[in-house]
């Protein structure tokens, strides 16, 4: 039984390649990422009310406790949400895991018990680009979606 060989069959004696392969400047970005050194972190969900959204989103508060955001504003009209102070955000809190009580402490101070909320690892090869992003960061980081979203509950 023969094997096709992989490599070395693009580009072609042209320089034809398919239209989806990788050009120069793509491998040597990916080969750059990859010598980044990845942090290993955690995931937690947090919903927090907007009179404490902003102490949240300040890079010294972040940097001070330790964590990373992604942050989705809810609609007013939404079921967990409401208008003024007490319209709500979903977080997602990245922090590595020596950093979990500080990360802990840090949402008490704005009344949310993070501690509740399910732990989840964060894969190193996620396919989410803001959260890879996090995990190449040598600083803390916040991704604030532009867009309302609607929490819909299950029953």
């Amino acid at each position: 039984m023969a094997m096709w060989a992989q490599e070395g069959i693009y580009p072609t004696a042209d320089g034809w390649v398919p239209p989806a392969w990788p050009c120069k400047e793509d491998l040597s970005a990916k080969e750059g990422l990859d010598k980044i050194k990845l942090r290993s972190m955690v995931k937690r969900t947090a919903i927090v009310k907007g009179k404490h959204i902003e102490t949240v989103l300040n890079v010294d508060f972040m940097s001070r406790w330790k964590f990373s955001l992604m942050v989705w504003p809810l609609k007013e009209s939404s079921k967990l949400s409401g208008r003024g102070d007490n319209r709500s955000y979903v977080c997602w809190v990245y922090y590595e895991q020596q950093d979990e009580q500080s990360a802990f402490r840090a949402f008490n101070n704005v009344d949310v018990r993070l501690k509740d909320s399910e732990r989840e690892a964060v894969d190193p090869e996620t396919s989410i680009k803001n959260e890879a992003a996090i995990l190449r960061a040598k600083d803390q980081v916040c991704f604030f979606s532009m867009y309302e979203w609607d929490a819909i509950a299950g029953e």
